[in-house]
């Protein structure tokens, strides 16, 4: 397992490459952060141009809440929609919530990274990672979604006996397999509906799993209830809560 210090024009970040699952807990050691903590899983992907103004705000709630309970923040770290949103929310506040960004290698470039002949369906070789994430951890892979279960193992190893919650906006395929594997583990889910995609998918289904708990994007106090409900409830009894469907 290797670690390099990318140098982004804004600061400099350290990020980790493990070879397999079985070395993650090393690799997050690597990255300092041994403590135990609350963690918000984030997922999604681009954010509807029709919503973006309450979808900004509502991740500008999402932040004040990581910073103000200290939690881990984990997000995808690509530089677009909401992973770009969350690094530039957390960047403009000053906020010190660690913000880690875990992606698949061969999807992504830095500056003076590598530069892949490779073009995927989106029409660009690589994304570029957000400048604004505190850490990176960059997994074995070349397509979205094979950084979720290193996403779900991550928010387990950083939680431990405190307790984490997965919060979803928008969100395609690898948002599903996100989700499906939070609730394996007993993770309360929080969909933002009206953000389009899998979230309002999940909030038109009448018989959601109990963990999933559907909230308005616009209804930003109802958001920030709602996340500590999932960390403190979920701490105080050890293991996952339900809670009321608000759509």
């Amino acid at each position: 397992m290797r670690t390099q210090t990318i140098n982004f024009q804004v600061q400099q970040t350290l990020c980790v490459f493990p070879t397999g699952r079985s070395n993650l807990e090393e690799a997050i050691s690597e990255l300092g952060l041994k403590d135990l903590y609350l963690v918000i899983v984030l997922i999604g992907g681009g954010i509807d141009e029709q919503q973006a103004a309450v979808t900004q705000r509502a991740m500008q709630a999402i932040s004040k809440v990581a910073e103000d309970l200290g939690a881990v923040v984990i997000c995808g770290g690509t530089d677009m929609g909401i992973m770009t949103e969350i690094g530039r929310v957390r960047s403009r506040n000053g906020y010190k919530f660690p913000l880690m960004g875990i992606a698949p290698e061969e999807l992504v470039t830095w500056p003076g990274g590598p530069h892949s002949g490779k073009f995927f369906g989106w029409g660009e070789k690589r994304w570029q990672l957000e400048p604004h994430y505190s850490h990176f951890i960059l997994v074995p892979g070349g397509q979205f979604g094979d950084e979720s279960p290193w996403i779900i193992d991550a928010a387990t190893i950083l939680s431990k006996d405190h307790t984490s919650v997965t919060i979803l906006i928008g969100g395609g395929e690898a948002s599903r397999k996100d989700i499906d594997l939070s609730l394996r583990m007993g993770r309360p889910v929080i969909a933002l509906s009206r953000t389009g995609h899998l979230a309002d998918e999940l909030a038109r289904q009448p018989n959601r799993h109990k963990l999933i708990t559907v909230i308005p994007v616009h209804s930003e106090q109802r958001i920030v209830e709602a996340i500590q409900a999932a960390l403190s409830i979920n701490e105080r009894s050890g293991e996952g809560a339900a809670f009321p469907v608000i759509d």
